[in-house]
């Protein structure tokens, strides 16, 4: 089993998770109205306006730094290449 193939538990409120929800969500519609066949390599904008949405993206990024040692290995970029690939391929299946 690839190491990038293990799971891992985040802790956030639910309040947290309703924000991003609610961000991602919406920033997925209005991609998905500019792309309706997914033929477009647009990028999906997260626009985060309001002030809570910005906490709850800085809390997902200090959840995932304090959980993910990875973060801070040598080969960082390597583990992230191989993290996007990995991705890519599964979205795919």
């Amino acid at each position: 089993m690839n190491l990038l193939d293990d799971k891992i538990n985040l802790s956030l409120s639910k309040a947290e998770c309703l924000t991003l929800f609610e961000l991602l969500t919406k920033s997925y519609e209005i991609w998905r109205t500019d792309n309706p066949n997914d033929s477009s390599a647009a990028p999906l904008q997260v626009n985060a306006v309001e002030r809570a949405q910005r906490v709850a993206l800085w809390r997902l990024e200090g959840t995932i730094e304090s959980t993910v040692v990875e973060v801070f290995a040598p080969n960082y970029v390597e583990l992230v290449a191989a993290s996007k690939a990995l991705l890519e391929r599964d979205s795919k299946r």
